[in-house]
């Protein structure tokens, strides 16, 4: 499945993520999320159960999250997080329970599990 992306009613951006969020279609992902952040304030991801993640699909997910803080808008996810991403947080050391201050303070919703 690829990556995609789909305008609700209530203007809320779904980003479908696909089976991948790899080096290999890392301009496609980064180009939807940069299209949604440009036409919503709400702008939420659903990740396929059996997705594949490498660090580069974990640094969009975070630059876009930081992205999103500073356009006032919101990045995060509906249903739950894959294992596979969970996995590679875990993996590349960017599990974290603290303070992130691209998320009004709060414990970071990507890498800290607040969601």
């Amino acid at each position: 499945m690829p990556l995609n992306s789909s305008c609700r009613e209530n203007g809320e951006i779904i980003i479908s993520s696909g089976d991948r969020l790899t080096i290999e279609n890392a301009s496609e992902f980064a180009r939807i999320i940069h299209e949604a952040l440009n036409s919503s304030k709400n702008v939420a991801i659903e990740f396929e159960s059996a997705l594949e993640v490498d660090i580069t699909g974990l640094q969009l997910i975070c630059s876009a999250c930081k992205s999103a803080a500073t356009k006032g808008c919101s990045f995060s996810y509906h249903g739950l997080m894959p294992p596979a991403l969970t996995e590679m947080i875990i993996a590349s050391g960017a599990a974290r329970h603290a303070i992130c201050r691209h998320n009004n303070d709060s414990t970071c919703i990507w890498f800290g599990g607040a969601h």
